[in-house]
């Protein structure tokens, strides 16, 4: 029997709040994650049980300022790979995986915590990140947001990626600006993205609460969906640490 006494769970996933378009017509509404995505949501009755149901997304003209009709799986906090992602990009190496193309054991481990308030709009850079193993998980926060964040450099991305070979790169949001060069060309564009899913290397942000914890080495769970083709899903993470 495997016991956690002893152990002290932390929620690493910001808490969302649906939006509701209900039966009879109103609205109920929600809160937006970090990039002020809306988690959206049709109340329905399940007509085999008469038991009420929620569609995620909603019919398109349902709610007149939503003009949407589906909910991507990078909504809130998430994880995704390469394929099916950014396998379109060039550049990018051959035998890149999906998410469910990894084995389970990807998605858990022994986690670095790594908590980088001294870096006030600074670049992360391998010295910074002493403390990461080969092999671990990486959980990236700071205490700042906006242009204040620390950002990732590229090269660093891509020392993590192939010389600490890590297992997976959790990312608190805000707290790290984790990506540049976004919208440049390829196949210079996102590094961090290049560098991850071009090593087979899953990707979860945005996390929440990796300051709070209170120990540098955790153990870290963040399961994606066991859905074939999508290259993004919702997930809820966790880390576990000694009382």
């Amino acid at each position: 029997m495997i016991s956690l006494k002893g152990k002290k769970i932390v929620d690493l996933t910001e808490k969302l709040v649906a939006r509701v378009a209900k039966i009879d017509g109103s609205i109920e509404q929600g809160t937006d994650d970090v990039y002020g995505h809306k988690w959206l949501s049709e109340e329905t009755i399940n007509e085999t049980d008469g038991t009420m149901e929620h569609l995620i997304g909603a019919n398109i003209g349902t709610v007149s300022d939503w003009p949407i009709g589906g909910l991507s799986g990078h909504m809130g906090a998430h994880i995704q790979l390469g394929v099916r992602h950014n396998d379109n990009w060039t550049g990018l190496p051959d035998g890149m995986k999906g998410i469910w193309d990894v084995p389970l054991s990807t998605y858990h481990g022994e986690a670095c915590v790594c908590v980088l308030d001294e870096l006030k709009a600074g670049l992360i850079l391998p010295e910074h990140l002493s403390k990461v193993r080969e092999g671990d998980i990486v959980l990236l926060t700071s205490c700042w947001s906006g242009d204040e964040q620390p950002t990732l450099a590229g090269d660093t991305a891509y020392w993590l990626a192939e010389e600490k070979r890590i297992k997976m790169l959790g990312v608190g949001v805000p707290g790290i600006s984790w990506e540049t060069n976004y919208d440049g060309p390829e196949p210079g564009n996102s590094p961090t993205h290049r560098a991850m899913t071009g090593n087979n290397i899953p990707i979860v942000y945005p996390l929440a609460n990796i300051g709070s914890l209170s120990q540098d080495r955790v153990f870290f769970i963040s399961l994606p969906l066991n859905v074939e083709r999508m290259e993004g899903t919702w997930v809820r993470a966790i880390a576990i640490e000694d009382q």
